[in-house]
């Protein structure tokens, strides 16, 4: 990677550009807004563009637009060097920073660093080489000492350099920042900006937007593209805004911020003069008060991204580094993962006092029937609230280091799946284990092992259909979601209504209830299989058969036909997932 200063320069621009805005609630009314209104400009390399404006004037749409965020309802023409171009050719060489920047905490500036390096390199770097490059970008952006710290423990203004520092392993041409400054105070903030100052020295090109902009951070930017309403009132440079203004003969008061000024005028508050100012800038065309171009030597910065591919790193590679950082971060967030495990066990040791020497006992047969029935529901509800925590929080990040092309959603879609299995899987076992030993269930490794594997295999399609349902809804829907869900699992099993009792036309549900068929086979394993009579010390055990059991519970049926129900729902719902995970992810901005 080369973080030496570049020579030559080029000019990204864009003309008519114009984007629409419009409903995408399919249960109202669409109602369309144009948000950019015919605008041009250009963005030149080595400089540092501030895109200002009210709230709603379009700034973080202009920066959507020219990145690739967005892609529909947009209209006009963006170039390069005068060259009509795509945004996905802008992404081969461009990085994006969203205003809501989330890190993983319990992670240290050093591992997010090389998980960077990992996925975002294509050459293979030795230990040395990695160590030498995370380095010298953390150098530059004075934050080497806290290499060691977890992202957590960092200030704000450490915080926004070390996301800088990330996106700048991949060493992109173009960065563009909504709102870097956000939750920074005064100082923070212009310390940041000087940083981003540095960075075009490098023959890099930034495009920010900022709210408001103090007068000494206005000194430090090379453009500035101001916006009103969807209209350009400014294109140019802090000192030529005054004369900009005095042209107008709206003179800026010398105790004003002249941005400040500016953005009054255009709300036309000295009078109407909003359509003056977009006139007076023909809507972006006019480059009169922007600075003279002094670099005549253009640079293709795609000349070297010919025979690139989407990402850096291999799919396999991509996955190994995904599923690393969430091992990590479960280890770090202890007390999640000792919530987990305390959990299950708790619950086990509830369990197997309430039901303490059911399972060998005719008299008590019933009650270790109801035994699995609260212990499949328990495993349900853990399982499915498992990636409902986990799934949403880490949303936002996935959404902006996949579309920094780090990694594909087939990847990240893998990772989630065999991430949290070992935990689920030693987690669902402890459990199992405990309550089978502490309930005296018949002591069989083979019908163990089939009892076991009909709990994991279902928390697998438990877990699975959480993370389907978090993939299409937000967190707060996903929960609600959980509770109700259960009531038609419920209703259709042998907990509420056997199928015989019911009409034909629903008969086929109950074969296809995964949670029916995880209490079957579990019920299977435990009283199937040739089972001898159980124990009864009663005159009379109306259950001590353990085929009259199978047969008035409907449970006697092949566990394979159970085992595959309960693998179908697993891919379905993982199959499911991954088309919401990449709709969201590619679509819907």
């Amino acid at each position: 990677m080369n973080l030496n200063p570049r020579t030559g320069s080029f000019v990204l621009g864009f003309k008519n550009l114009t984007f629409i805005a419009e409903s995408k609630n399919p249960f109202i009314k669409k109602e369309k807004k144009s948000i950019l209104k015919e605008i041009s400009g250009e963005f030149r390399g080595n400089e540092l563009t501030a895109i200002i404006g009210f709230s709603g004037s379009g700034k973080s749409t202009l920066l959507n637009c020219l990145s690739g965020f967005y892609q529909d309802n947009i209209s006009g023409t963006i170039t390069y060097n005068d060259n009509i171009i795509s945004t996905r050719k802008i992404k081969e060489v461009s990085s994006y920073f969203m205003q809501e920047q989330i890190l993983h905490t319990f992670l240290s500036v050093n591992e997010l660093m090389n998980f960077a390096v990992n996925v975002k390199l294509r050459q293979k770097l030795t230990n040395k080489e990695k160590e030498i490059l995370i380095e010298e970008i953390l150098d530059k952006l004075n934050i080497k000492d806290r290499l060691n710290i977890l992202v957590g423990n960092l200030s704000g203004g450490e915080r926004k350099r070390f996301q800088i520092a990330i996106e700048l392993v991949g060493d992109p041409k173009i960065l563009f920042f909504d709102e870097p400054t956000t939750n920074l105070d005064i100082v923070a903030s212009t310390q940041c900006i000087k940083y981003l100052k540095d960075i075009t020295k490098e023959g890099r090109t930034i495009i920010i937007t900022i709210h408001q902009p103090s007068a000494i951070m206005l000194n430090l930017f090379d453009h500035i593209y101001a916006l009103n309403d969807g209209y350009c009132v400014f294109q140019g440079t802090n000192k030529n805004l005054i004369r900009f203004l005095k042209e107008l003969e709206l003179p800026c008061p010398s105790t004003y911020n002249s941005t400040d000024f500016l953005m009054e005028v255009a709300n036309n508050e000295y009078g109407n003069h909003s359509n003056l100012l977009v006139e007076k800038t023909q809507n972006g065309l006019n480059m009169d008060y922007r600075n003279k171009c002094t670099t005549t030597n253009s640079i293709d910065i795609f000349q070297k991204t010919t025979e690139f591919t989407d990402y850096s790193a291999t799919y396999f590679r991509q996955v190994y580094c995904l599923a690393v950082r969430f091992y990590l971060t479960v280890i770090r967030n202890k007390s999640l993962l000792y919530m987990r495990f305390g959990v299950h066990i708790l619950i086990a040791i509830f369990l197997g006092a309430i039901y303490h020497k059911v399972g060998n006992d005719g008299a008590y047969a019933l009650d270790n029937y109801h035994l699995i029935i609260v212990s499949i529901t328990f495993v349900f509800y853990t399982s499915y609230h498992t990636q409902y925590v986990t799934f949403p929080l880490e949303f936002p990040i996935v959404k902006r280091e996949h579309f920094n092309r780090w990694y594909s959603v087939t990847a990240y879609h893998s990772s989630l799946i065999i991430s949290d299995a070992p935990i689920l899987f030693l987690s669902v076992t402890i459990f199992v284990a405990m309550v089978y030993i502490l309930t005296g269930q018949i002591l069989e490794l083979n019908r163990f092992l089939i009892f076991l594997g009909f709990f994991l295999t279902f928390s697998y399609a438990a877990q699975a259909l959480s993370i389907m349902f978090t993939s299409l809804l937000d967190a707060q829907h996903a929960l609600l979601i959980a509770p109700y869900l259960l009531v038609p699992f419920f209703a259709m099993s042998t907990v509420g209504l056997f199928a015989r009792d019911t009409i034909p036309i629903f008969r086929p549900f109950f074969e296809l209830n995964f949670f029916n068929m995880g209490i079957k086979g579990a019920v299977n394993s435990i009283f199937g299989f040739n089972r001898t009579r159980l124990e009864c010390d009663d005159i009379y055990c109306h259950f001590n058969d353990p085929k009259k059991i199978l047969r008035d519970f409907e449970c006697d049926i092949d566990v394979m036909h159970a085992f595959y129900t309960l693998l179908t729902y697993f891919v379905v719902c993982h199959a499911v997932s991954f088309v919401f995970i990449s709709y969201r992810l590619k679509y819907k901005h």
